[in-house]
């Protein structure tokens, strides 16, 4: 992974079109972990018709995340071949610190390790997948399941991307699942789908002073069109 680098005040800039093209990248693919190609380009190319100035945002894009220049965005080198290298993609609800970004660099180094590609090639979703696990885990705790979803909500409230929230109480299923608190429905520009945080009553934390588990309010994410588990 690239160290962060100092920014100007241009570099600084982060064309709200690249938070578009990653938003759009990470609900399409419902993961943490994405390509910049097939992913993140490919979206960035749908929303820019210009080729002028799609390659002057794709440069400073694919720069911006390489530098760590977006927050909670985090390039990696990835599978290369004989002409170009891939660059693996995290994006995080919250940021991650020095040690698991290493944990990261150290995993998506197998996919350029020739003992890994020649015996594993078709293993590439399970890397990516265990990747995905891993900052799904990092961002959550027993009274708040992480998800996608969340990612997309945080970098689009960071970076300016207009938000619209609805609070939705269903008072007949408030009734059958004593467990039920309400669902907060937002929508974000640029996407085609809403996210959902649904807020439930748990009993998944633990006191071990006293070996009782509490009942807490609960904190879920996911995509609308996804079954709620």
């Amino acid at each position: 992974m690239c160290q962060p680098q100092p920014q100007t005040q241009e570099q600084n800039q982060v064309d709200k079109r690249a938070i578009v093209a990653i938003v759009r990248a990470v609900a399409e693919k419902r993961s943490f972990v994405l390509r910049w190609y097939g992913d993140i380009y490919n979206e960035l190319r749908k929303l820019i018709n210009d080729d002028n100035e799609f390659r002057k945002i794709e440069k400073k894009m694919y720069e911006d995340i390489l530098n760590g220049r977006i927050e909670n965005v985090y390039g990696f080198w990835g599978p290369c071949d004989d002409s170009d290298c891939d660059v693996v993609v995290v994006v995080s609800p919250y940021g991650l610190d020095r040690s698991k970004l290493q944990i990261v660099e150290e995993l998506t180094n197998l996919y350029n390790f020739k003992g890994y590609y020649d015996v594993y090639e078709d293993e590439y979703d399970y890397l990516t997948n265990t990747l995905h696990n891993l900052v799904e885990m990092w961002n959550s705790d027993c009274r708040h399941l992480s998800d996608p979803a969340e990612a997309v909500y945080r970098l689009a409230k960071r970076y300016g991307l207009k938000i619209d929230e609805e609070t939705h109480l269903d008072e007949e299923r408030s009734r059958s699942d004593r467990w039920y608190v309400s669902d907060t429905l937002y929508y974000i520009e640029g996407l085609d789908r809403r996210i959902v945080k649904s807020l439930r009553y748990c009993n998944d934390c633990m006191d071990f002073a006293t070996n009782n588990r509490s009942i807490d309010e609960c904190e879920s994410w996911r995509f609308e069109d996804e079954i709620e588990t």
